[in-house]
């Protein structure tokens, strides 16, 4: 199969554009030509939300700018900005690897990174304890990879196609793997060589959740301290959560950072031009801002209270920290002196991020359950669903994406009304192009019809899943629904996932779903509850949990 890229997506047609959290701006607002000289427009990683919310928002109102900042994802972030969109003036991603990717044309001006934040391997007190790591300050890859392959303790990390603190630990891995120093970044030869390919492999086989997103991670991790224990994520968002969960008298996480491969993300943050009279009055105001964040000491002082390190000190050492905050009882170090690792050019990160999908993980046996009851026509749920298949299993688009089809996945869509619709599923061995176009096809040509029964469709798949997997495939349900469903097959449905340990991501779509059952089965099953009505990116997030 020829890899397609996101150098692919200047000749393709703009897709969705789908967000994670925040408002989406009026796409005609303020980048027309000439558009308000006091007004910008931020495309942001939702890492930033913090960030946006206390120190960004307060500073645009201080200054009179009218500031819409959108959250969005690396991958969306990445495909507008190497799409030519117009919609933003400025791009805020979580770290230089995605940036790279979006940014390939060099269209951004004026880049800056805005503060530092190293991604830890974090676990409970208790179980950082148990393992011997906490108080560490020599934990090394080798430790953490015994402790997950013995089996003494469980450990997440977040999709690296999908998510910014999954990529960066992926390249701290291979840095690790390569036998690079800090300073030496991952060549595309080191990538082809057996001894990346094998420890990479044998890394994410050693994981045992990959959500799409880092805000997913953790909110799923703390739900269900005793399937995670252990975590690759940023040290703000630990000590954000810390907080949290010590004002709530509950166990803190304790982290450790990785030796050898330590991976820091750096927030850059770059104004983009439109070549029209607007943009030196947004330019200006894009540039204010990061003169705010990087010299004003206010603006300094909230950043530390919020865990992220100031790009103005030694590297990442702070002075007189705050130890409320970098606090050393949660194994926070308030001097590191290890550098971060260089990242590769943006073409070995676009081949190793490829790699990846079809072959370092571990393939998934996905059985997609969507809802074709009637309800889908009128409220043009079915139309999201059509536009979702196009994006996940045509793989032209899929590459976009970052989620193409492993060799040894296999792909089965069921569609139900009152039951399973006659004819389906369909069922897709490997990464057959033809196969996989073929799904899009008859999701296109089905026409909604009839009642809702999503157990039907669940009993199912717990049928057709059950029995050992080759080649030690995973196996994940997605389900989708508009509505209640009726309940009469739940017990013998959800009880047989659930023992066969197959987890259900369950996307609740419009304003007539029973909320509550969806929860149950996700619940249930070590699964996810998505509440989207954008398809598109509900079901691209589900897909992206491979």
């Amino acid at each position: 199969m020829r890899v397609k890229g996101l150098a692919a997506v200047a000749a393709a047609m703009m897709v969705l554009a789908t967000g994670c959290t925040g408002d989406e701006p009026d796409p005609r607002g303020s980048g027309g030509p000439g558009g308000d000289a006091s007004s910008v427009r931020i495309v942001a990683g939702s890492e930033q939300e913090s960030v946006v919310e206390t120190i960004v928002k307060p500073w645009c109102a201080s200054k009179g700018y009218h500031c819409d900042v959108t959250l969005k994802g690396s991958v969306d972030q990445a495909r507008l900005l190497a799409g030519g969109s117009r919609d933003y003036d400025a791009y805020w991603f979580a770290s230089s690897v995605f940036s790279q990717l979006g940014d390939k044309a060099n269209v951004l001006q004026d880049v800056q990174p805005m503060f530092l934040t190293p991604v830890v391997f974090a676990g409970w007190r208790s179980e950082m304890q148990r393992l011997g790591f906490a108080g560490r300050p020599d934990v090394g890859i080798a430790d953490i990879l015994r402790a997950v392959e013995s089996g003494r303790t469980t450990v997440w990390v977040t999709n690296p196609t999908q998510s910014n603190s999954g990529a960066t630990v992926l390249f701290g891995f291979m840095n690790y793997f390569a036998g690079n120093g800090a300073g030496t970044p991952l060549s595309q030869e080191q990538l082809d060589s057996p001894a990346v390919e094998q420890g990479v492999t044998r890394f994410i086989a050693a994981m045992d959740q990959t959500p799409p997103s880092t805000g997913t991670l953790m909110t799923e991790c703390l739900a269900r301290p005793n399937d995670c224990r252990t975590m690759f994520t940023y040290e703000d968002l630990v000590i954000e959560k810390n907080q949290e969960l010590v004002k709530a008298g509950k166990e803190p996480l304790v982290v450790a950072y990785p030796r050898g491969s330590l991976a820091i993300s750096d927030a850059p943050l770059g104004f983009l031009p439109h070549d029209d009279a607007g943009d030196a009055a947004k330019r200006k105001i894009v540039r204010e801002l990061q003169e705010h964040l990087l010299t004003d000491a206010g603006a300094q002082s909230q950043l530390l209270k919020l865990g992220r390190r100031p790009i103005s000190g030694v590297g990442l050492t702070l002075e007189n920290p705050d130890l409320a905050v970098f606090n050393p009882d949660w194994g926070i170090q308030a001097t590191i002196n290890e550098q971060g690792i260089q990242y590769p050019a943006a073409p070995v990160i676009e081949a190793a991020l490829d790699r990846y999908q079809t072959r370092y993980r571990r393939p998934v046996n996905t059985f997609y359950c969507l809802d074709g009851s009637g309800s889908m026509a009128s409220n043009e749920g079915w139309d999201g669903v059509k536009a979702a298949a196009h994006q996940i299993f045509d793989q032209d688009q899929a590459a976009l994406n970052f989620l193409r089809t492993h060799p040894q996945d296999s792909t089965t869509v069921g569609i139900f009304n009152r039951d399973l619709v006659e004819g389906t599923p369909w069922v897709v061995d490997g990464n057959d192009e033809a196969g996989l176009h073929g799904l899009t096809e008859k999701v296109n040509a089905y026409r909604p019809t009839g009642g809702t029964n999503m157990y039907a469709c669940l009993q199912r798949a717990a049928t057709d899943l059950r029995g050992p997997q080759p080649g030690d495939r995973r196996r994940l349900v997605v389900l989708m629904t508009d509505g209640r469903s009726e309940s009469d097959d739940r017990g013998g449905a959800v009880s047989a996932l659930k023992a066969m340990g197959v987890p259900v991501i369950a996307i609740a779509f419009g304003r007539d779903v029973d909320a509550a059952q969806l929860r149950d089965v996700a619940a249930a099953t070590g699964g996810a509850y998505v509440q989207q009505d954008d398809l598109v990116a509900a079901l691209r997030q589900a897909a992206g949990y491979k």
